[in-house]
């Protein structure tokens, strides 16, 4: 847990940043089209695994309405705490814990969704065996998992340029290290679910320009920005050229810099 030394309150200025900078861009328009994908309706009961601010519950909600109900839970504490901030009616059951123990009784929810978590988590089997354990039979799982870096050329250009600049860039790469549609196809297999699909799927999301996107990131994504503080202020502009260079090709006079997120969506049924 994240706190203010001076105050003991959870310190949300990172879950902040993430909302501002990523959220409306790439996490948000992910987080529908997995909800969505999931076949989520009026009166599910939905829980929402590693939901970072929240965006993936809220949007939930606005389909279920108050005939059903969402759960969220994430280990950040600061993500949770935040993440209520933007629950203005308390709408949504928020938890702050740990996906391989989950407070939840068996069969408590008819679909679990998870955006972008499954990389994270050393111990995958156990957690999807846990969302197995919380889903009614014939409930949906429904997880996103980035797809290799050469297939997310934007974050790939700044992985490329922080090596070149003698950091380890591990905290760019490593959404995109669970990539292989087969070996997640397998794991959702060996913990028990049936009808198993995995499609890979396409977003663009536009930046004013690389800088704008590189600065998003060093702000707001969780991962990364820890990599990008390695680099002094010289070293930062020298990665911000070396960026701007490599994506030349992405960028449209009107839009801005074309960033391209490609993920696969594992779908399973319980």
């Amino acid at each position: 847990m994240v706190t203010n030394s001076n105050s003991g309150e959870v310190d949300t200025s990172a879950a902040e940043a993430f909302e501002k900078f990523l959220v409306p861009t790439i996490f948000g328009p992910w987080s529908e089209l997995m909800i969505d994908l999931a076949g989520t309706k009026k009166g599910s009961r939905l829980l929402d695994v590693g939901c970072g601010s929240g965006a993936a519950a809220r949007y939930a909600k606005q389909i279920i309405g108050n005939e059903g109900s969402v759960s969220a839970i994430d280990f950040n504490a600061g993500m949770i705490a935040y993440a209520k901030t933007l629950d203005k009616k308390n709408e949504i059951k928020w938890y702050h814990g740990d996906v391989i123990n989950m407070p939840y009784q068996d069969d408590a929810f008819d679909i679990v969704v998870g955006n972008q978590l499954i990389q994270f988590l050393s111990e995958k089997g156990k957690a999807l065996a846990e969302m197995k354990r919380v889903l009614a039979k014939g409930g949906r799982l429904a997880l996103t998992a980035y797809c290799p870096s050469n297939r997310n050329p934007a974050h790939g250009a700044i992985a490329a340029a922080l090596e070149e600049n003698g950091v380890d860039a591990k905290g760019v790469t490593h959404p995109f290290s669970f990539g292989d549609p087969v070996i997640l196809g397998d794991l959702f297999q060996e913990a028990g679910f049936r009808d198993i699909a995995v499609v890979r799927k396409q977003m663009d999301s536009y930046f004013a320009s690389s800088e704008h996107f590189i600065e998003s990131l060093a702000a707001g994504g969780p991962s990364s920005r820890h990599a990008l503080e390695q680099l002094d202020e010289a070293g930062l502009e020298n990665l911000k050229a070396q960026v701007a260079e490599a994506l030349s090709e992405f960028v449209d006079a009107d839009k801005g810099l074309r960033v391209i997120t490609a993920a696969n969506v594992a779908l399973a049924t319980a």
